[in-house]
C-alpha cells in the first residue's frame, strides 16, 4: 500500500515553517515520514512545498517527492499531486506532516484493522467525536473521487458524500494532536 504524506502547508499561524522545526532528534516532518516508514509504509508519496523540499536533507528511494509550487491553493492541491504519482488500482491511505505523536505501532494498528474492512465499505480513519483523525485509509476508488477536491476542505466534503462507506474507530490523542500554534509547539517543549 501507498501512502501520501501532504506537507506542502504555509504554516501561517504558526509563523514559521512548523514543519522543520526541531521535534526529537530530528524535524517535526523528518519524525513523520520515519514514523511511517517504520509503520510498515514501503512507499510513501510525499508533497514539499519547495521550503520544506530544500530541508529534507534524507531522501531514500522509497521516499517519493512531489513539490507543490502554489501551496497557497490549498491542501488539495498538494492531494492532486499525489494523486497523479499514485499508481492506479492501489490502496492508499493519507497522512499530515504536522502529526509527529502518530507512532509506529498506532500506524501498524490502523493498517490492521483497514485489511480488515468489509468489501463494502471503502474507508478507515481514526475518529473521535465525529472528527476524523490521521492516518486515513482509502480504497483505490478514492483516487478518482479526490480529482474534483478543492481548497481545503474539499476532500471533506466528497466524504461526506459517501459516509455510508466510511468505518471509523475510536483512537488515542496523537491522531488528532497535531502542532499549529506557537503555543502547541511550546507546550510540546515544555512537555518533552
Amino acid at each position: 500500500m501507498n501512502a501520501i504524506l501532504l506537507a506542502a502547508g504555509l504554516s501561517k499561524r504558526m509563523g514559521v515553517q512548523k514543519l522543520l522545526l526541531p521535534f526529537g532528534e530530528s524535524t517535526v516532518i523528518e519524525t513523520v515520514i520515519k514514523n511511517m516508514h517504520e509503520g510498515g509504509f514501503s512507499s510513501i508519496i510525499a508533497v514539499f512545498s519547495e521550503e520544506v523540499y530544500e530541508a529534507i536533507q534524507k531522501r531514500p528511494e522509497w521516499l517519493h517527492i512531489g513539490i507543490n509550487r502554489t501551496p497557497e491553493r490549498g491542501q488539495s492541491s498538494s492531494l492532486a499531486i499525489a494523486l497523479d504519482m499514485l499508481p492506479e488500482n492501489e490502496d492508499f491511505c493519507i497522512m499530515l506532516g504536522d502529526l509527529p505523536f502518530v507512532g509506529q505501532k498506532e500506524i501498524k494498528k490502523l493498517r490492521e484493522c483497514y485489511a480488515a474492512l468489509p468489501d463494502d465499505k471503502t474507508v478507515f480513519t481514526p475518529c473521535r467525536n465525529g472528527v476524523f483523525g490521521h492516518p486515513m485509509f482509502y480504497r483505490s476508488i478514492w483516487k478518482k473521487r479526490f480529482s474534483i477536491a478543492q481548497g481545503d476542505i474539499g476532500g471533506r466534503n466528497i466524504l461526506m458524500d459517501h459516509k455510508d462507506e466510511i468505518v471509523t474507530s475510536e483512537a488515542p490523542d496523537c491522531h488528532f494532536r497535531d502542532i499549529d500554534t506557537p503555543d502547541d509547539y511550546r507546550n510540546f517543549v515544555k512537555n518533552s
